[in-house]
C-alpha cells in the first residue's frame, strides 16, 4: 500500500493498491477540514483497515480542507454522487432531517453518560436517526463522534449570557443560532473553512466550534479567547448514497460494518481526550474560560427556550428523538 498526496489545495490522500479481485474500485472521500484534523485521520484509518481487510479490493481517495465539497454541502455531494464518502455533520444534514438538530438541544447530551444511551448502537434515538438517514436515500457507514462545541471571541472575554449582547457569532445551523439568538446575540452562518478570516476580518466577533477545529484551523491566531461552554453535541457520519452503499458486495457491506462498529467505539473513547489535549495546547495561545457551576446555570437558564422550541414546533421524529433524550437528563 501506498499513500501519497497530490497538489497543494487539493490534498488528495490516495491509498493505491492493486489487486486482481472483481470487485476493484476506488471511492471517493471528502472531508471539509485540514488534512490532520481528527475527522480527516478517522476516515483515513477507516479506508486503511477497509483497504487491509478487503486484499487491496477497495481503495480510497480521501480529499480534505474542502478540496472537494464544503461542509454546508457534503450531504447534497453524496446524493448526487459528487463523492462516494462525505464527512457530515449533523447540524449539516439537519437541513434535510430536522431531527438531528436534536443534538444542539443546550446541555442535553453533556456527558458521557448520556451519550452512552443516545448515540451509540442499538438506542433508541440512534436507531431512529439511522432509519430516516436510511429514507433519505442514504446510508452512514458509521458515525464520528466529534465532542463538544467551545465559542471562540476575537477581543471580549464572555463568562455569562449577559456578556453576549450585541455580538455576532459564527454558527452553523438553524438550532444552533437559536442558542446565539436566546442569549442576545446575532447568529452569522458560515461554513468552517470560512471561521479564520470571518474572524480575522470582524466580520463575526465570535464563533461555535469543536475543540480540534480552533487548533487544526488556527483560530487562535484570530481570537483570544475561548470559552468552555460545552453546551453542545456534534456528531459526524461517514455518509454514503444508498446506491453506492448497494453497489457493494455483501462480503465488502460486513467489513465496512465491521470496521465502522470498530471505529465508533474506539473513538467515542478517544474524543474525549483529542478535546482535553486540544484544551491543554489552547492554553498556551489564548485565555481558555472555564465557567463556573454558576455560570454554567446561568447559562442553561438563558437557553431553556430553545430545547421548548425544538419540541413544540418539530415534526414528529424530533419529537420521538425529545422525548428520548427527556429519559436521559
Amino acid at each position: 500500500m501506498k499513500i501519497f498526496a497530490t497538489g497543494l489545495c487539493a490534498a488528495a490522500v490516495t491509498l493505491a493498491v492493486t489487486s486482481a479481485h472483481a470487485e476493484d474500485r476506488t471511492l471517493r472521500v471528502a472531508t471539509s477540514v485540514p488534512q490532520h484534523h481528527y475527522l480527516t485521520r478517522a476516515i483515513q484509518t477507516f479506508a486503511d483497515r477497509v483497504n487491509e481487510r478487503t486484499d487491496g479490493e477497495i481503495s480510497f481517495e480521501v480529499y480534505p480542507a474542502q478540496s472537494l465539497v464544503t461542509d454546508q454541502q457534503m450531504d447534497q455531494a453524496v446524493a448526487n454522487g459528487t463523492v462516494d464518502i462525505g464527512i457530515a455533520s449533523a447540524s449539516i444534514l439537519a437541513g434535510t432531517i430536522p431531527a438531528f438538530n436534536i443534538f444542539a438541544v443546550p446541555f442535553y447530551f453533556d456527558t458521557r453518560e448520556k451519550l452512552d444511551h443516545s448515540v451509540t448502537r442499538g438506542n433508541p434515538i440512534r436507531t431512529t436517526l439511522d432509519e430516516e438517514i436510511e429514507k433519505k436515500g442514504l446510508h452512514a457507514a458509521f458515525w464520528i463522534p466529534y465532542g463538544s462545541i467551545a465559542m471562540v471571541t476575537r477581543d471580549k472575554p464572555v463568562h455569562v449570557p449577559d456578556d453576549m449582547k450585541g455580538m455576532k457569532i459564527r454558527t452553523f445551523g438553524s438550532t444552533v443560532s437559536e442558542f446565539v439568538e436566546a442569549v442576545g446575540a446575532a447568529p452569522v452562518v458560515t461554513s468552517g473553512g470560512e471561521q479564520f478570516l470571518a474572524l480575522q476580518r470582524g466580520i463575526v466577533d465570535g464563533g461555535l466550534t469543536g475543540w480540534s477545529s480552533v487548533t487544526d484551523r488556527r483560530l487562535y491566531e484570530v481570537s483570544k479567547y475561548v470559552v468552555a461552554t460545552d453546551h453542545m453535541y456534534e456528531t459526524h457520519f461517514a455518509l454514503m448514497s444508498s446506491g453506492v452503499w448497494d453497489s457493494l458486495s455483501p462480503e465488502t457491506q460486513k467489513i465496512f460494518q465491521e470496521v465502522g462498529e470498530e471505529m465508533e467505539s474506539e473513538l467515542m473513547d478517544e474524543i474525549f481526550t483529542v478535546n482535553d489535549k486540544a484544551k491543554a495546547e489552547l492554553s498556551e495561545k489564548m485565555d481558555v474560560i472555564e465557567l463556573t457551576d454558576a455560570e454554567k446555570t446561568q447559562w442553561k437558564e438563558a437557553t431553556r427556550s430553545v430545547a421548548e422550541h425544538f419540541y413544540e414546533s418539530g415534526d414528529d421524529v424530533s419529537k420521538t428523538v425529545f422525548e428520548e433524550a427527556e429519559k436521559v437528563q
